[in-house]
């Protein structure tokens, strides 16, 4: 992520600033693997059919997970306001992705399974999600204004246009969207829902119609 930042900064940067852009996106993926493994998701509505193999579509459902938590970078020798430029991002993040999967909701995640019903008569059905990438089954609240709630948890003073410190502002504006556009591009598109499970008595040819999935589904 680190050369999609700079390039979006616009100026080279080198030595301790490039490292620090390194920590922070390193954070901010390790961040994102922990915060992945906590999720949960559930009681989405299933529908479906069939007699031996059965085939049905979920929807709905209900995903959390823990809170978002980035370890913190280090500048190196830190002074006073590097602290508060590093924090701020780290709140700003926790603010941000720490409700996101209370926002997402499933829009056609695809169940298989095996029925024990006939064309006539009622039987069990069990099954389970195929597992699929987020950004294909389902969506969330964007997330965005990343550099703008940053921006408001430091001191007005250091980030007055009159002061030097301000040229700071097209960086955290840089590597702020950096992270959402990575989110959104490589997260969500590489994060697979897997291990929904319905276990139910179908009707007749094998119907289910809006039996609840059980909790416990994960993402990997």
């Amino acid at each position: 992520m680190s050369k999609q930042a700079v390039a979006a900064y616009g100026m080279p940067l080198a030595g301790e600033a490039l490292q620090y852009l390194d920590g922070i996106f390193g954070a901010v993926e390790k961040a994102w693997k922990t915060w992945q493994d906590s999720i949960q998701f559930g009681t989405l509505v299933v529908n479906g059919a069939g007699v031996g193999a059965w085939s049905g579509v979920g929807s709905g459902g209900i995903m959390t997970g823990g809170p978002f938590l980035v370890e913190p970078v280090s500048f190196g020798a830190d002074s006073p306001e590097q602290v508060q430029f590093t924090q701020g991002l780290i709140s700003a993040l926790q603010t941000k992705f720490t409700p996101w999967p209370a926002s997402y909701k499933f829009s056609s995640l695809n169940y298989i399974g095996t029925s024990g019903a006939t064309p006539i008569n009622p039987g069990p059905v069990s099954a389970q999600n195929i597992p699929t990438q987020l950004a294909a089954v389902g969506a969330g609240q964007p997330i965005s204004g990343l550099a703008d709630l940053w921006i408001q948890s430091l001191p007005p003073p250091v980030w007055d246009l009159d002061n030097p410190q301000a040229k700071s502002k097209p960086l955290i504006k840089a590597i702020a969207s950096t992270i959402e556009t990575t989110f959104q591009s490589t997260w969500l598109a590489t994060t697979i829902a897997q291990g929904s499970l319905i276990t139910t008595a179908g009707a007749p040819g094998g119907v289910v119609a809006g039996i609840p999935s059980q909790p416990g589904g994960k993402l990997v």
